[in-house]
């Protein structure tokens, strides 16, 4: 630009509304470092462009583009609004008749007659909920196993009923015992 020289040499003063003052040196805080560069801008702006701020062509431009972006704005919400209730709903519905008429599994009927069902003892054992004389034995003798060692673990609490308070149970048992007695339990599970 020419007008560096001129910049440094000298300044002049020029009258504007107080308001108008205001906006501009807000504005021109984000533009430039000073208000002779902002307005060198916005200068060379104007006349590479050849806009002039009165021309009505380009006034009724900037009224009709945003009058466009309204319209846009309200194109894009109409187009949302018959996704979320057609298009999806009318998916949806297509894709739940698809999958109705692809071949399933055979299901088992919820009732069965029992005269027609041909099971084996084994089964009819197993249906009615018996047990082999063989596991009866072992439950027994698991459960036998288990009272012993809940006798002996009632046989070592003992009540303590001190002066004050209320009187309460110890268990009086090293931690050795109580470790064999957690394994002992362990094996005899089924």
């Amino acid at each position: 630009m020419g007008t560096d020289y001129k910049r440094k040499s000298s300044f002049s003063a020029v009258s504007l509304n107080r308001i108008t003052a205001e906006r501009f040196r807000v504005y021109s805080k984000t533009v430039s470092k000073s208000h002779s560069e902002t307005i060198d801008t916005m200068i060379d702006f104007f006349e590479k462009t050849r806009i002039s701020p009165r021309n009505e062509v380009m006034i009724s431009f900037i009224r009709f583009q945003n009058y466009m972006i309204g319209r846009f704005d309200c194109i894009e919400e109409l187009l949302r609004t018959m996704e979320r209730e057609q298009l999806r709903p009318t998916h949806d519905m297509l894709k739940r008749l698809f999958d109705v008429t692809a071949p399933q599994k055979k299901r088992q009927p919820s009732l069965v007659d029992r005269v027609t069902l041909k099971m084996t003892k084994e089964e009819w054992d197993m249906e009615e909920g018996k047990v082999s004389f063989e596991k009866y034995h072992e439950v027994l003798k698991a459960r036998s196993k288990d009272r012993r060692v809940f006798s002996k673990m009632l046989d070592n609490i003992i009540t303590i009923e001190p002066t004050f308070g209320k009187p309460y149970l110890k268990v009086e048992m090293g931690a050795a015992e109580l470790d064999r007695i957690k394994e002992e339990l362990k094996e005899n599970k089924i």
